[in-house]
């Protein structure tokens, strides 16, 4: 196959822009393409944050995007710099849109026009393509906030590259109303059912999902899953009627940046073939978050997550009486809705010497927690691929996971040694309950209490490759196919 040119567009890449596992992916999936040999690049928002950073070096290249929008015309201009080493990175700057604290919203408030900054982000995407050194051939777009690139490609003909969309989560669907739809500059006729309309709204994930060429979802049972009342978010029966373009492609996880053998953020280092660096990263972990020195002994699970409906919290408010009954102790780390920050808060203040909270963005402690922790919670009400539970696997911290999406993909649940003496690498529940929660906790520190048999199955978790090298192939396959039809 001839080396392809692939233009990743993405509202957040790491380490540029993040707010979760979307620019986790879009930050590691280029290189991972040039790798199998094809060229790739990314495009993204200007935000504040990118331009802020010393370590972004970008430089304005002249170009003047022209972006119609309603009925006037948005200047917005096109910067260029480098991801890494061969994957060029290019901007789509405007103050008007770009230039404000958050990138999406600001103090726990989404920014109202949201539809319009992305739809200029997506026209101006389109507008760059003259500009990029490759002009590609496959544009890869994720989620709502790059959705419009699918019709605005079919707009303006074959000649344009072809388009790919993915799915990383169903439930932020990019909800237009109709007052705004003249904003988008699409034909009236897409605002039917088979379009964009949603329950008398704009979606601009469906208008990804309805329009691209091909369609991915970021784990094999989430794109079962997708296509049921449960999972669809009102989508199913559109997600069944475009199930012949549907693939699920696993995540992968960056292994330069997360394995602990050379992780700069740990107290110690350490390998599936020596765990002594593990136990001292628990220890510094307990004194960092100031838990007593006898919860050394005891097990330690962890949460690193979105504090959202979606992550299961009030599953682990409901089951937490038990979890701490039974002698463990938990560290959760994340933000989100103010309800479910209250909720985790609640814990810490009623279970003082066993619980610990901590709220915000902090990549450093995540790596360190991680380390630090014999399991990870995991308790989602749904979770499209999750990428929490692969750090974990590397890092010797058993995965404790509702069945669901990319969780189910990721963990084999544990049934003890098999003949071949390999273990599995955690503990599954289906359904959405506390009290199957708590069996699945009572599962998991039965076995951290037989040492010798929780190291094997440590060993084994850190043995797993997840690495993106074979997902990274399964989306040239599927680029080929694109390409080819």
């Amino acid at each position: 196959m001839k080396p392809r040119n692939i233009l990743i567009a993405s509202s957040e890449v790491r380490p540029l822009a993040s707010t979760g596992g979307l620019a986790d992916v879009a930050g590691s999936l280029p290189g991972a393409l040039v790798k199998k040999g094809a060229r790739a690049a990314v495009i993204l928002p200007a935000y504040q944050a990118v331009l802020n950073q010393k370590a972004a070096r970008f430089k304005d290249t002249g170009v003047t995007l022209a972006v119609p929008q309603g009925g006037q015309t948005i200047e917005g201009r096109l910067l260029c710099g480098e991801l890494e080493p061969g994957v060029p990175a290019y901007l789509v700057a405007s103050d008007q849109f770009f230039d404000r604290p958050g990138l999406y919203g600001h103090n726990g408030q989404e920014y109202p026009d949201n539809p319009e900054r992305f739809a200029f982000f997506c026209r101006a995407v389109l507008l760059a393509l003259p500009h990029l050194a490759a002009p590609p051939d496959i544009i890869l777009a994720n989620d709502w906030q790059t959705g419009l690139i699918m019709p605005y490609l079919l707009e303006r003909g074959p000649a344009l590259p072809r388009g790919v969309f993915v799915i990383h989560n169903m439930g932020y669907l990019g909800l237009t109303p109709p007052e705004k739809w003249p904003l988008l500059n699409l034909p009236d006729s897409y605002y039917n059912l088979h379009g964009l309309e949603y329950f008398g709204q704009g979606s601009l994930l469906k208008a990804g999902l309805v329009f691209c060429r091909a369609l991915v979802t970021v784990s094999p049972t989430y794109a079962r899953e997708v296509q049921t009342p449960e999972g669809g978010q009102g989508l199913d029966g559109t997600l069944r009627h475009h199930a012949h373009k549907l693939t699920g492609i696993l995540n992968g996880v960056d292994y330069k940046v997360w394995n602990p053998s050379s992780d700069p953020r740990l107290p110690a280092n350490y390998s599936a073939r020596s765990l002594r660096g593990k136990r001292l990263c628990k220890t510094a972990l307990l004194n960092e978050v100031g838990l007593p020195p006898e919860a050394a002994e005891r097990p330690l699970i962890g949460m690193v997550s979105r504090l959202t409906a979606q992550k299961g919290l009030t599953l682990v408010a409901e089951a937490a009486e038990d979890i701490f009954r039974m002698g463990a102790s938990l560290v959760v780390l994340g933000s989100g809705e103010p309800f479910h920050e209250g909720m985790v808060r609640g814990l810490a203040e009623n279970y003082p010497d066993q619980c610990r909270t901590f709220f915000g963005f902090n990549e450093p402690l995540s790596h360190r927690l991680v380390a630090g922790a014999d399991f990870i919670l995991v308790p989602s009400m749904y979770e499209p691929c999750g990428l929490v539970q692969l750090y974990a696997l590397k890092y010797g911290a058993i995965p404790i996971v509702r069945a669901v999406g990319g969780l189910n993909d990721t963990v084999r649940d544990f049934a003890g040694a098999n003949p071949e003496g390999l273990w599995d690498t955690g503990f599954k529940f289906s359904q959405f309950q506390a009290k199957a929660l708590v069996l699945a906790v009572r599962r998991a520190l039965e076995l951290h209490a037989r040492p010798a048999d929780f190291k094997a199955m440590i060993k084994t978790a850190m043995r797993e490759d997840f690495s993106w090298d074979n997902s990274a192939g399964q989306y040239l396959e599927l680029f080929e196919k694109v390409l080819k039809e």
